[in-house]
């Protein structure tokens, strides 16, 4: 996976991606209700729905939800904003891209949109801001996304598989990478704890608080994490105060003291495990070269046995990693070898995983594509290993720290588990991993992030870069560790360890008086007891097999000579715990112990047969190991002949009473009833799904409609007011051609006026002459100008340009005078006059203004006749 990218000022800081599948949105519509109106995140909502239908996803939220929601399209990528839901269209794959949705244009077979897809590319940008969030669903799209989520030190919620109505979904993510299991409806809030958080002081200023709190977590649970970096620590503490509501630190220590199940919870989000096949490719190709094939070759000579042991194996990818590096040295030859695997690990839910053998498809992304054609089955989004390599490891839930010891053990791989313990006891796994090894010289392959040194008096250093030590030598002392007694919790509180000296462990490097009694036990083995029909086997207190016959071997399912190894773990097909118990049980109260009627199951390595064990401790000499004997019977015979027995009652029970007849078949169709009611019940919810898509589109429909009244109306309104205005208009248009009725009539009058004026202007023996106001030009003139001898044009010219005579400037005094007073002048006799006149003559002028309609002065009507006439 590619670095994440630095974050950007202006990018929200937290994001929140929920993926779901078939029946999600009953699943949604639950969570979006319970969203907190004040979300300090975004959230990106991907469902898988048939892209040939109209998703109503988006309105069928909206009326659940207190949030905006927005419906991702595909133009421009849509930035994302706090307190906002972004519902992901159903036919497109989407990414998120810095701060953005980003719609892609992945037109491949899987389903769209992709929820590992968009997971992978959230978790790039954002990583430990990232929440992951799996609903319901019916296939595995979303586990190899949320494993880059974990990778990238993000948080993992799933929807309560017991709960879910399509299991398979939250189920397909490997146990390991889930950080919360939550009901539907407790989903909301938590997310809202999550993000508001709780604000702690800096790592440097935390001071003793915080390393009380850690001191009193490593005194519950043996694991020391004082050491570790103290920012990463304090993140995960405020995530878990952030949940139980605590405010400080002392407060949190105080709920830890209260509740021992927070405890558990707390060193879970620490104890983040990472893992994958073949982690570290170099390390790996340092053992396939150096390593594998000298325990190839020195196991041709001793019966073809290899044995592994991987410890801390969390869900199975190391372990089954050493499968495939083995069964690619062997090559064909593999299924000749007797290879087997221990992987222990101290959680039940990952061995379980591990199991199955089956991982998300961005797992195995670093595998050769040869590798896992061969050994890989496609299922689903996923691979399931090879049936072959999953029969060679044999897994089983071990707390490492209490546990014993796999014998001659050729390669231990515990990869960055020591780094979780306290100093001492580290010392102590060493030396179990010593005690395996040192029989075979076998090899200690260590993570690169352990800091425990193996001691030299045991290890040789092979490689310093990755950590592999060989074994050359037993352990100084072997570690017995005393619980107080408790059971069925994952973290015990022990006291410390008491160790004894090799030469002194029961069962372990007996000297020679002890090797006779072993060797006269496996002889009476060999002859006395080799051809009765009982199993018999010899173990010691550490559980290893001093002695079996051949009947038991057949009995119990087990092919190879066994002298030697654990018989707890070459048993199969039988409970581990059970017989453990049992054993444990015996040595203890020194008292006889019978498990009758076990099914040996033959699936997993039993001979399909029922044997009864009865353990009895031996009676030896004072001083001795302390030795159990164990029978074996075949009691299936016995058990067949019970069950027959037990049918046939039934059969006659069931032939004498009539009314049982009846009442199963009663119960055959109650069974045929609530089947047709669940289908009916499925029916129902798709109903109810349609209806409320249906009721969605008559919302709108009747939100269309308003719309279309309320247009309605403003047009009716619209039109009445046209209406009036139309009124308006013709009322107008009414008085304006009355008024131009009454202009014509005017105009007419005013043209017969000025007619008669003509008539009389021609007539009249004065000098008639009009002028502009404005620029005291000539515009009209009389007949009387046109005399014989004024030939001269006047019209358009100046008045100054006009007359003459040297009381000129005395007449345009009186011209100007006129204009600005508004009335009428009638001048003295001027030497002033328009008309070619002999000198001396002079005029009498009369200047007459004419107004307009405001009352300012238009033209000026000038009379001029001779003076005395």
């Amino acid at each position: 996976m590619q670095p994440l990218k630095q974050m950007d000022e202006n990018r929200i800081k937290d994001l929140v991606v929920v993926g779901s599948s078939a029946g999600g949105v009953g699943a949604l519509t639950t969570l979006v209700s319970s969203l907190n109106k004040y979300f300090p995140a975004p959230i990106v909502l991907a469902q898988h729905l048939d892209p040939q239908r109209p998703s109503n996803l988006g309105p069928i939220l909206e009326r659940r939800s207190t949030l905006p929601i927005v419906i991702v399209s595909d133009t421009q990528p849509t930035l994302l904003e706090s307190g906002t839901i972004y519902v992901v269209p159903s036919n497109r794959h989407v990414t998120i891209v810095d701060g953005h949705v980003q719609l892609e244009a992945d037109h491949s077979e899987r389903p769209r949109p992709s929820v590992d897809l968009l997971l992978s590319s959230a978790a790039e940008v954002y990583g430990e801001h990232l929440i992951a969030v799996i609903l319901t669903g019916s296939g595995s799209d979303g586990a190899a996304g949320a494993v880059d989520v974990k990778n990238a030190g993000g948080i993992v919620i799933i929807q309560n598989p017991q709960t879910a109505a399509y299991p398979s979904m939250p189920m397909s993510l490997p146990p390991t990478v889930v950080d919360h299991i939550v009901e539907m409806e407790q989903i909301g809030p938590l997310l809202y704890d999550l993000l508001l958080g709780t604000t702690l002081p800096p790592a440097e200023n935390s001071g003793d608080p915080l390393r009380d709190l850690l001191a009193m977590v490593g005194a519950q649970t043996n694991v020391d994490f004082r050491n570790y970096k103290s920012s990463t620590i304090l993140r995960r503490i405020s995530r878990r105060m952030a949940v139980t509501h605590n405010a400080n630190l002392r407060d949190y220590a105080d709920f830890l003291r209260t509740h021992p199940d927070e405890v558990k919870e707390l060193v879970r989000a620490f104890l983040i495990k990472v893992t994958g096949f073949f982690r570290d490719p170099e390390a790996f190709d340092f053992l396939k070269i150096n390593v594998i094939p000298q325990m190839i070759e020195k196991a041709r000579g001793n019966g073809r046995i290899l044995r592994f042991w991987s410890a801390g194996c969390a869900t199975g990818e190391e372990a089954y990693s050493i499968a495939l590096m083995v069964a690619e040295a062997l090559g064909p030859d593999f299924p000749e070898w007797n290879v087997k695997i221990f992987a222990t690990d101290l959680a039940e839910d990952a061995i379980a995983f591990a199991r199955r053998g089956y991982y998300p498809e961005n797992v195995l992304k670093d595998l050769p594509e040869a590798c896992r054609a061969r050994f890989f089955e496609r299922i689903d989004h996923g691979y399931r290993i090879s049936k072959q390599l999953r029969q060679a490891v044999i897994f089983g839930q071990q707390d490492i720290s209490r546990g014993m010891p796999f014998p001659r053990i050729d390669l231990v791989i515990c990869r960055n588990l020591l780094i979780y313990l306290k100093p001492e006891l580290q010392q102590t796994v060493l030396e179990l991993f010593a005690y395996s090894l040192h029989q075979s010289q076998g090899y200690l392959f260590l993570g690169k992030a352990e800091t425990a040194r193996p001691t030299q008096a045991s290890f040789d250093l092979i490689n310093k870069r990755w950590k592999v030590y060989r074994c050359m030598g037993a352990p100084l002392a072997f570690p017995i560790h005393e619980s107080d007694g408790t059971r069925g919790t994952q973290f015990l509180v022990r006291k410390p360890a008491r160790r004894i000296p090799i030469g002194q462990v029961p069962g372990l490097n007996e000297m020679a008086d002890t090797d006779i009694d072993i060797t006269q036990l496996r002889r009476i083995n060999e002859t006395m007891l080799r051809y009765t029909t009982s199993g018999f086997v010899i173990i010691d207190r550490t559980y290893r097999i001093i002695t079996i016959n051949g009947a038991a071997r057949r009995l119990l399912g087990i092919r190879d000579i066994a002298y030697d190894q654990d018989f707890l773990h070459t048993l199969r097909g039988v409970s581990y715990q059970d017989v453990r118990t049992a054993i444990d049980t015996t040595f203890r109260e020194h008292s006889s112990t019978t498990l009758a009627e076990i099914a040996l199951d033959p699936t997993i390595g039993g001979s399909g047969r029922y044997v009864s064990l009865t353990i009895m401790l031996m009676q030896v000499e004072p001083g001795a190991p302390e030795l159990c004997v164990i029978s074996v019977l075949d009691v299936t015979d016995a058990v067949q002949l019970k069950k027959r027995l037990e049918a046939v009652e039934k059969e006659q029970a069931q032939l004498v009473s009539e009314l049982s007849a009846a009442n199963k078949r009663f119960s055959d169709m109650n069974k045929e009833l609530q089947d047709a009611n669940e289908e009916l019940q499925a029916a129902n919810e798709e109903l109810m799904l349609t209806q409320e898509e249906l009721q969605a589109t008559n919302e709108e429909f009747e939100a269309t409609n308003e719309e279309l009244q309320a247009t309605n109306e403003e047009l009716e309104t619209n039109n009445e007011e046209l209406q009036a205005t139309n009124e308006e208009l013709q009322t107008t248009n009414d008085e304006l051609s009355a008024r131009s009725t009454e202009l014509h009539e005017l105009t007419r009058q005013n043209r017969v006026e000025q007619s008669h004026l003509s008539e009389v202007l021609e007539r009249f023996p004065y000098y008639i002459m009009v002028l502009d106001a404005s620029d005291l030009t000539v515009q009209s003139v009389n007949p009387g100008y046109s005399v014989p001898g004024h030939v001269r044009q006047l019209v358009g010219r100046p008045v100054n340009e006009v007359f003459k005579g040297i009381d000129l400037e005395t007449f345009l005094h009186t011209v100007q005078g006129v204009i600005e007073v508004g009335q009428p002048v009638t001048t003295g006799p001027l030497l002033v006059n328009a008309a070619e006149t002999k000198d001396g003559e002079r005029f009498v002028h009369t200047i007459v203004p004419v107004r307009e309609a405001q009352g300012n002065v238009r033209r000026l009507f000038i009379y001029s006749e001779l003076a005395g006439r």
